[in-house]
C-alpha cells in the first residue's frame, strides 16, 4: 500500500480506472514494461501505421526512447487524435506493457481529441472530452521535466483547481505525428516522473 499513499491526486483517478479494469498496480515489480517481439515502425509518411505501430508494436523503452529523441520540430496546430499509448511510469517505475495498456485503453474512453488554437493572442490546446472542452492551457516553449531538452508544454491545472496534475509536453516524431508526454507534479526537474505518453496525429 506505501505505492498507493504516494500517487496522491494523480492515483486517485488512477487507481479508480486500474481497479475498474482490474490493473494491479501495488504489485506491479518496478522494472517492468517488457518489449512485445514486433517491429516498431515510424513511417515518415504514413500518421495511421506510425500511430498503430506505437499502440501495438512499440515496446515500454522503445516509446520513451522515442520521445527523448524526437525534435522540437512544429507546434501542433488544429484539432489532433490523441491516442493513449501502452506506458504508465508512477515515480518513474514503469508499469508491466499489458498493465499499461490496460490501463490506457481504459482511460482513453475519456476523450479522443486536443485542438490547438489560440486564445487572447497566443497558443492554447483545450482536452476533447466526452462531454466537452475542458479549460485548456496555454502553450509554451521550455524544456522538459524530464530530459531538459526543448518541448512545447502545456500545464493542464485549471482543470484541477490549481493542482499541476497533467503537465502536457510535445515534440514533434514525424511531419503528421507529435509525441508527449503527460505527467504533473510541478515544474522542477525529475528523474522520476509519473504519467503517461501520448501520440498526437
Amino acid at each position: 500500500m506505501g505505492l498507493v499513499r504516494r500517487i496522491t491526486r494523480t492515483g486517485i483517478t488512477l487507481i479508480a480506472t486500474a481497479a475498474a479494469v482490474g490493473v494491479t498496480i501495488a504489485a506491479s515489480p518496478a522494472p517492468a514494461g517488457a518489449a512485445p517481439a514486433k517491429r516498431c515502425v515510424i513511417d515518415q509518411t504514413d500518421a495511421t501505421r506510425t500511430v498503430a505501430s506505437l499502440m501495438s508494436d512499440c515496446s515500454t523503452g522503445e516509446i520513451l526512447g522515442l520521445f527523448a529523441d524526437a525534435p522540437l520540430g512544429l507546434m501542433p496546430t488544429g484539432t489532433k487524435t490523441l491516442s493513449l499509448l501502452p506506458v504508465f511510469q508512477i515515480s518513474g517505475d514503469a508499469l508491466p506493457y499489458d498493465s499499461a495498456k490496460a490501463l490506457t485503453r481504459a482511460q482513453s474512453v475519456l476523450g479522443d481529441a486536443l485542438t490547438f488554437t489560440r486564445r487572447g493572442g497566443q497558443p492554447w490546446v483545450y482536452k476533447n472530452y466526452a462531454w466537452g472542452l475542458d479549460a485548456g492551457a496555454a502553450v509554451t516553449r521550455g524544456v522538459s521535466r524530464v530530459d531538459g531538452r526543448p518541448v512545447y508544454a502545456a500545464d493542464f491545472a485549471a482543470d484541477f483547481n490549481g493542482y499541476r496534475i497533467s503537465l502536457h509536453e510535445y515534440r514533434q516524431l514525424t511531419p503528421t505525428v507529435w509525441i508527449a508526454r503527460d505527467i504533473g507534479g510541478g515544474d522542477k526537474p525529475t528523474t522520476t516522473p509519473t504519467g503517461g505518453v501520448i501520440a498526437l496525429s
